[in-house]
């Protein structure tokens, strides 16, 4: 059965079971509960096709501003404008740090100037260019929260920010991601028709357009006691979860949040640039937030901390990372697809990732930038972290073979696992249509086709960043 014949009983109806759905097993503080997904708009405001949000505090409890998803997506391929294009003529093999500067300005202009810290990055307000979220986060226990849109992501284990984080508890972590216009161009292929995702899209118009850029904030619960780095902070007001909590594989029941502050630790961006095309297609890069810069609870305080354009597939060096930074951030010279900030004195030491190739502070020590989002396919039958996977009952080890899949240099077109659909590098999309899927087999009592394959286990995209490996007694002996 194609995505294409899937019956379409209305995104109204699909809607409606969202919101249902997000009301059951809800009990935060002051008995705070889901409300609409769709906040009572002013005069003349537009609704869209796609729910902004899926949690919140009732209206009556809660009189801020509110989330807008930017989805009125362009119908035509847009062609690639003027600061990108100063952007795609920097050398990041040799200028990593002017075309990582002028990413990082591209991505902020229109978003932060002239407003506190707290307004910036509601997207409708941009005066500059237009940037688009993708549909369907709102869905599950992860979904996203109606003040800044922020969906939650995985857990922060204790020391991996530095020796001050001691726990015993779990830090959280919460994300919005944004696409600029060639990008949004192919979310709205793929969600043309809001009741039948095309699959075929990504493969059909070759993946992302060249010139798309992504960026994605990246918020945390850890306070600045346990990081010192985070002095000075920019905080947001956020409706999360009163503690982390691990994603069920239906992403319910919905987990108890209340409203609570978290504060401004990363930011992740992507370009589609075609001179990595022997690599993937894509340069990754981070910032991490340092209050300790000049420009005191302003954006920017985030430091680079390097690019990634490839994943060194070959380089099996230096396994063991340094998965606690105490003093200062450890490097792999054998990397040749990786640049990381050696002389910045702003940049906190961080673990990095595996092999020590780029990886932001709250992301795991196993994996990379492009490791994950190389993962992004439908259906999701391979989790985006390789110890998620398993062999003979045990989480994968880097001296399995099967570890190094995840470490291959995929292009745009290219899917994980033999027969999936690609969804180039976008975990985001990926995971919209599996959250799409899931509301419609609430809503149906029905499963398709396309929720299974070959008999492999569909995992879940969201929450999983930050995850750890689950380790019984036999697989640690063995």
């Amino acid at each position: 059965m194609s995505m294409r014949t899937l019956a379409a009983t209305g995104l109204a109806a699909v809607t409606a079971l969202v919101l249902v759905a997000g009301v059951t097993g809800l009990a935060a503080p002051h008995h705070h509960r889901a409300a609409s997904s769709i906040t009572p708009p002013a005069e003349g405001a537009h609704i869209g096709r796609f729910p902004d949000f899926g949690q919140l505090i009732p209206p009556g409890e809660f009189q801020g501003r509110t989330f807008k998803l930017s989805q009125d997506y362009p119908t035509t391929r847009p062609t690639i404008e003027p600061a990108v294009k100063r952007i795609l003529a920097i050398d990041y093999t040799k200028n990593w740090k002017a075309y990582a500067g002028a990413v990082f300005d591209y991505v902020l202009a229109g978003n932060v100037e002239n407003r506190a810290p707290a307004d910036a990055f509601y997207l409708e307000d941009n005066p500059v260019r237009r940037w688009y979220h993708v549909p369907w986060q709102h869905w599950g226990d992860s979904g996203r929260e109606g003040i800044h849109g922020l969906t939650a992501e995985g857990p922060i284990y204790p020391l991996v920010l530095g020796p001050a984080q001691k726990g015993p508890e779990l830090g959280q972590s919460y994300a919005v991601g944004f696409y600029n216009a060639p990008g949004g161009y192919l979310i709205g292929k793929v969600w043309a028709d809001a009741n039948n995702p095309d699959l075929d899209a990504v493969r059909r118009e070759g993946g992302f357009p060249v010139g798309t850029v992504v960026a994605k904030i990246l918020f945390t619960t850890v306070s600045v006691n346990e990081a010192p780095f985070l002095t000075n902070p920019i905080e947001w007001t956020a409706f999360i979860k009163q503690r982390y909590t691990s994603p069920t594989a239906s992403g319910f029941p919905i987990q108890p949040r209340h409203l609570d502050t978290v504060r401004l630790i990363q930011m992740d961006i992507m370009v589609r640039d075609d001179r990595a095309k022997a690599t993937g297609g894509w340069v990754y890069g981070t910032y991490v937030y340092n209050g300790a810069k000049s420009q005191i609870g302003q954006w920017r305080n985030l430091v680079p901390m390097g690019l990634l354009w490839g994943n060194d597939p070959t380089v099996t060096s230096h396994a063991e990372g340094n998965p606690h930074p105490t003093d200062k951030t450890l490097t792999n010279p054998d990397l040749k697809h990786t640049v990381i900030n050696t002389d910045d004195k702003y940049l906190p030491p961080s673990h990095l990732g595996f092999g020590l190739r780029l990886s932001g502070p709250i992301d795991n020590t196993m994996s990379s930038c492009k490791s994950c989002h190389s993962a992004a396919q439908f259906p999701m039958m391979s989790p985006i972290l390789p110890f998620l996977a398993q062999k003979k009952g045990c989480p994968l080890r880097p001296t399995d073979a099967e570890w190094w899949r995840w470490f291959r240099d995929l292009g745009p077109t290219d899917a994980f696992d033999t027969g999936g659909h690609p969804m180039d590098n976008s975990l985001q999309l990926a995971g919209s249509v599996q959250n799409f899927l899931a509301a419609r087999t609430q809503q149906t009592g029905g499963l398709y086709k396309q929720q299974y394959w070959k008999g492999l286990p569909i995992t879940r995209v969201f929450n999983e960043r930050g995850a750890a490996p689950p380790q019984s007694e036999t697989c640690k002996s063995s």
